[in-house]
């Protein structure tokens, strides 16, 4: 027994039987050191990228080839699913098959900026499609050596106002009170816009190299073309002063903060101004950091145990955060910029025992505060008494560099994003699990009250851990993530409500939830992009997780976040008024709001649409066939074809109308068939009641009456009535009239409803809703809100039951002998997707629609899809004679939503889901 005692002593057996039991000292994912010690080497090495429009470019597994997914909803079944993906094959091909090491997309999501191990950088665009890039441009910076090589990168600010949220709280009388503020993107900016009128900046990417010198590439005037100037952010002289990590931020209009790493474990601070004039950069030094590494007490706090060896943290991601709004929304002063170093000494679990590893991450913190010089006021009388003299208002600012306490995370960190303007951050571990902390502290963000609401986060949303990954990913919104193993395979997460907390979600929870997913989507609105499929997923994985058998709930939910989106965007949808259509149009937000609203009605081919979801989809419709014509009479006021622009062909352009003509006649078919067909079953049963009527109308699940009365598809048939008169008078007056123009005139021959018939029904019901606001003196508060109320649940509310009956027994009364209840009957309205019948459902099944064009898709034509309501378009080239304005319509869906390309047999992967 002694002898034991001896020989375990003699080879430290006892000592090392500790080892298990020491913390941190867990198995990492395969392939994690090796990630490490990429990212230990260089700043630049993003292997995945999620932008704004939602394209989501990873390398492959190669290292020579791009991959380009996105989230998409599945026709099949309603649900979001992930891409296979498809071979971005022309980045490959420009970089000659050298091996990828960084992606980055600016700030639009439309531009990509891939970079290889030899500091090629190539510019590729989305341009139609979400998942198919075209590269336009090969930038080579430099010699292809090792010097070359960006080690931090940065795409310029656009200039323009983001939205920040503050705390939402439920009043006394049950309403969400919101608070929030705008705040405008910092500079510089590339002072070329996308088009004349435009305020979206062309982009323009900041680099810092190896060697030390700052290039600044941009998008010229012409958009053809990439221009660049440089210069020497620093003088390197020695193989020690080599830069492996560079990291930059917007700081002011016209300044911008840079902070390098190099060999010798030095970080040196500079702001850089831009002179677009000169081409040129005003470089300032500010400081140099000796001592950046962890702190002796932060290491002793990690937990590792004395007297074993192990790796000392070395510096793999260094992060610069721009100025921004302070978390107390009433303050004026901003928090000043923050410097992030992370460390950390993860080593092969190979050489255990002989090495302690600590799967940790240290974070060093410094604050970066502008100090205004004072001097003693002596020298002020000095200066005044010399007429060159300064004065000590002439100082400029100091900058001064606050250490703040290390902050230790016991994980290793693979991905920092900063969010909601640099005041949150999210940190993204090896472990698949996500952090949200405070920007000042960061310390974890605190969970919400049930009547308090900050954000996804502190609702108790949070992302299912247990896959670990060696990168991540959040999505714009950061309510999705995307991880990658050591075999580049992505997965999908969406944020979830932990079981443990269901039921109290359910109790007191669903409407804090409904809110922050509406802030969360209000600042994507009027932000940086059109992009929230990521938040469709999380809210409709929240409500088959928790909802799906409480259909009450689940309507109040959706309810609930309809009723207050159109509130906290403070939109007006009263267009009761005398309004202009362009008025109308130019607001996207209309757009935006009506997407989301038929998104959330959709459930996949199967099931039909709810009727807030069917009301949204007939105005998206509405607009869509308002904008085409106004875009394409626009040249001509008095409503003749396009006879100022030469360049069209003034035929082709009127045909392209033909599609979009015929969706809205079988429209306004579909609207009077229904009404008719409900004013003969209420007459059969007796009065005609506003209980009868709603009760029909649910049953039969249409909007029809809700189109006529929602004042924004009154104003949008309006407008296409009087383009439809424009246009057929025209078609009347030709002689001799070429095979185009006796077509239309066939066209709106063939319709069931003559148009200026239903144009008296719109203005007999638009009459009688202004009889109804005036003589019950209905407030203008009252009429947004009676407005609101029946666009988003596509029904009519009893306030204006006077102006239904007399819709009823009065208007269609005395119209009924105009017209022919046959052809009316049997004209075939099965393709505009809006019945419920069997042979609507059957056509949906055997036919394709060109959402666009409202044409149907030949068989065997391949089609694009949009991701978000699964309208499709056929993917073909633009016929000869088709106008610019109409291609450019073409780029997005109606929903306003990106295409995505399907292969030849329509399919675009399983996805992950």
């Amino acid at each position: 027994m002694m002898m034991d005692d001896e020989l375990d002593d003699l080879f430290g057996d006892r000592q090392l039987g500790e080892i298990p039991d020491l913390p941190h000292l867990s198995t990492p994912p395969r392939g994690l050191v090796q990630r490490i010690d990429d990212l230990r080497t260089s700043g630049c090495s993003q292997k995945i990228a999620w932008s704004n429009t939602g394209c989501i470019a990873s390398i492959a597994n190669d290292g020579c080839t791009v991959i380009l997914r996105n989230l998409y909803c599945d026709p099949a079944t309603g649900l979001w699913n992930l891409s296979d993906g498809d071979d971005a094959k022309a980045i490959a091909q420009v970089h000659s098959g050298h091996t990828l090491k960084h992606l980055s997309w600016n700030h639009n999501g439309t531009d990509l900026a891939v970079i290889d191990t030899l500091g090629n950088i190539s510019m590729s665009s989305l341009l139609t499609s979400v998942n198919h890039s075209s590269v336009s441009k090969r930038c080579v910076l430099g010699a292809e050596d090792n010097l070359s090589v960006p080690v931090g990168s940065m795409w310029l600010n656009q200039d323009r106002q983001l939205l920040l949220h503050g705390l939402a709280a439920k009043n006394p009388n049950g309403q969400w009170a919101f608070t929030g503020s705008r705040s405008k993107q910092a500079g510089p900016h590339n002072p070329h816009v996308v088009g004349e009128q435009s305020n979206r900046n062309k982009p323009a990417l900041v680099i810092v190299t190896r060697a030390g010198a700052i290039r600044l590439l941009y998008q010229g005037p012409d958009g053809a073309r990439w221009l660049d100037f440089h210069a020497d952010l620093e003088s390197i002289s020695t193989a020690e002063g080599l830069l492996t990590h560079a990291t930059i931020c917007a700081e002011t209009e016209s300044s911008m903060l840079v902070a390098t790493y190099s060999i010798s474990k030095r970080i040196r601070t500079h702001r850089v101004g831009v002179d677009w004039s000169a081409q040129s950069f005003v470089i300032d030094h500010l400081r140099t950091i000796v001592d950046c590494s962890p702190t002796n007490n932060t290491l002793d706090a990690s937990g590792l145990p004395t007297g074993l060896p192990h790796p000392e943290p070395q510096l793999y991601h260094l992060e610069l955060l721009s100025p921004a709004p302070a978390p107390d929304l009433r303050k004026k002063e901003p928090l000043p910029p923050l410097l992030l170093a992370l460390f950390c000494s993860a080593a092969d679990t190979d050489k255990l025992p002989t090495v302690a590893v600590n799967h940790s991450t240290f974070i060093a913190r410094w604050e970066l505060s502008n100090i205004k010089p004072s001097l003693h006021p002596s020298f002020s009388q000095l200066a005044l008494k010399k007429p060159n003299g300064t004065s000590p208002s002439d100082l400029q600012p100091e900058v001064t560099f606050k250490r703040l306490q290390d902050v230790i995370v016991n994980k290793v960190v693979v991905a920092v994003r900063e969010l909601h303007l640099a005041t949150t951050l999210v940190l993204c571990s090896s472990d698949g699990s996500v952090e949200f902390r405070s920007r000042s502290t960061l310390d974890l963000l605190p969970r919400d009250d049930p009547d308090r609401v900050s954000s996804l986060a502190q609702v108790g949303l949070e992302f299912p851990s247990g896959d670990p990954c060696l990168h991540a990913v959040l999505s714009p919104s950061a309510c999705a993530l995307i991880l990658l193993d050591d075999k580049s395979t992505a997965k999908l997460k969406v944020m979830q409500i932990p079981q443990a907390y269901s039921d109290s979600i359910l109790n007191d929870g669903i409407e804090a939830v409904a809110e922050a997913c509406l802030m969360q989507f209000n600042m994507s609105c009027i932000g940086y992009a059109i992009y929230y499929d990521d938040l469709s997923a999380l809210m409709q994985n929240f409500r088959k997780q928790h909802l799906m058998n409480r259909p009450k709930e689940d309507q109040d939910f959706v309810h609930v976040f309809l009723s207050d989106m159109y509130r906290i965007l403070q939109l007006n949808v009263d267009y009761s008024g005398d309004i202009k259509i362009e008025h109308y149009l130019k607001n996207v937000l209309h757009q935006r709001t009506l997407s989301m609203q038929l998104s959330l009605g959709y459930q996949g081919e199967d099931l039909h649409r709810t009727l807030p979801s069917k009301v949204a989809f007939a105005t998206l419709q509405l607009r869509w066939a308002a904008l085409t014509f106004l875009m394409g009479l626009k040249q001509n006021p008095t409503g003749t074809i396009l006879s100022a622009e030469a360049e069209y062909n003034r035929t082709e352009t009127v045909r392209s109308f033909f599609g979009i003509i015929s969706w809205t006649l079988s429209l306004i078919t579909y609207i009077m068939d229904e009404l008719l067909t409900l004013l003969t079953e209420v007459e059969e049963d007796g009065p005609i009641s506003y209980d009868s009527i709603e009760a029909r109308i649910q049953a039969r699940n249409t909007p029809a009456l809700a189109l006529l009365f929602v004042s924004q598809s009154r104003l949008l048939f309006k407008y296409n009535l009087l383009r439809f008169r424009n246009i057929n008078g025209e078609a009347m007056q030709s002689r001799p009239p070429n095979p185009t123009w006796r077509e239309l005139r066939a066209l709106f021959a063939r319709s069931p409803v003559p148009t200026q018939l239903f144009e008296k029904v719109i203005a007999d019901v638009e009459t009688s809703i202004r009889g109804i606001y005036e003589s019950n003196q209905i407030s203008d508060a009252e009429r947004k809100d009676i407005e609101k109320k029946m666009l988003i649940s596509g029904s009519v509310p009893p306030q204006l039951w006077p102006a239904i009956e007399s819709l009823l027994t009065k208007t269609l009364k005395s119209l009924r002998g105009d017209i022919n209840r046959a052809a009316l009957y049997f004209h075939d309205i099965s393709w505009i997707g809006l019945s419920d019948d069997k042979a609507s459902d059957r056509w949906r099944k055997e036919h394709r629609l060109d959402i666009v064009r409202k044409i149907e898709v030949p068989t065997r034509a391949k089609v694009k899809r949009c991701t978000r309501c699964c309208s499709v378009m056929e993917d073909s080239a633009p016929q000869k004679g088709t106008t610019g304005w109409l291609v450019n319509l073409w780029r997005n869906c109606v929903c306003g939503n990106w295409w995505m390309e399907l292969d030849d047999e329509g399919k675009s992967g399983d996805g992950v889901r």
